[in-house]
């Protein structure tokens, strides 16, 4: 998927999954996870950010002290970390100009400025940041390929930095998959502009001819509801959308892609995962 499609994407949605997906101050972007715990939508929203948090400071020994979102929406995930780091200096690169404007602005009316940036740019082509941490929230399946992703990454980290990727994936090989699943698997790829999407062992062996090696695996799929009012109207919407052929209207491909992506959910293709990797020395 070329760089120039997922940011019209992105430019044309961005204040649409703000206005709508009901994620308050935690600005996100992702999925909402309902942990133990969690009883209002801006918490599931922020979930996913604990869950970093935890990752982070668990295998790294401390906190991290420089920090790179690939693929950071508008900031909302650094700006949630950023109080339980004080001292950690904080970059996200999007491809979005309407992502990085609002990120932006935000970090100066929280008064973050000076230690959260963001830069424009595919995230595939960052190198040398010498960070000790980086994370992709439901960004890397943007990349063409895994192993461009984790290329990039093994480059933007120092030796024995820590990586946390959240994303779907698949429970087992596209090759195996049979032809429904492969019909929806191609609508939620082309819909939501996807490079690739890959199963957790493809994953893990691009991420060892990478340079690094798994510390943990988490399949957060049960925390996700699959059953809101917005996942029935997809329900209906999506399918009627792909018929007519508005799969290269932002809007409508969001919603074509959506509701494959929730089929997949209840067939049991897909899962929602989180792996920590750490690159070798």
């Amino acid at each position: 998927m070329t760089g120039s499609r997922v940011a019209e994407y992105y430019d044309a949605n961005t204040r649409r999954f703000l206005a709508v997906g009901g994620s308050g101050s935690a600005l996100a972007i992702h999925r909402p996870l309902w942990a133990d715990g969690v009883s209002t939508p801006s918490q599931a929203a922020a979930h996913v950010n604990d869950i970093i948090r935890m990752q982070a400071e668990r295998h790294l020994g401390r906190a991290p002290r420089r920090v790179l979102d690939l693929g950071c929406g508008v900031g909302g995930s650094l700006f949630h970390l950023a109080p339980f780091w004080p001292e950690a200096k904080m970059t996200g690169i999007t491809i979005s100009a309407v992502q990085r404007a609002k990120a932006e602005a935000e970090a100066t009316r929280r008064n973050l400025s000076a230690r959260c940036r963001f830069l424009r740019a595919d995230f595939t082509e960052v190198r040398g940041s010498d960070a000790d941490l980086a994370m992709a929230i439901e960004s890397h399946v943007h990349a063409q390929s895994a192993a461009a992703f984790l290329d990039a990454a093994a480059s933007a980290l120092g030796t024995g930095g820590v990586l946390v990727i959240v994303d779907d994936m698949l429970r087992r090989p596209e090759t195996d998959l049979t032809m429904a699943e492969r019909r929806w698997l191609d609508r939620f790829r082309a819909g939501w502009r996807l490079g690739h999407v890959p199963d957790l062992d493809g994953l893990q062996a691009a991420a060892d001819c990478a340079g690094f090696d798994r510390l943990d695996l988490q399949d957060l799929t049960p925390l996700i509801r699959l059953d809101r009012l917005r996942d029935r109207a997809l329900h209906l919407a999506g399918p009627v959308a792909h018929r007519v052929g508005l799969n290269h209207w932002p809007i409508f491909a969001n919603m074509i892609g959506g509701d494959a992506l929730t089929r997949l959910y209840k067939m049991g293709t897909m899962g929602y995962t989180c792996v920590t990797l750490r690159k070798r020395g």
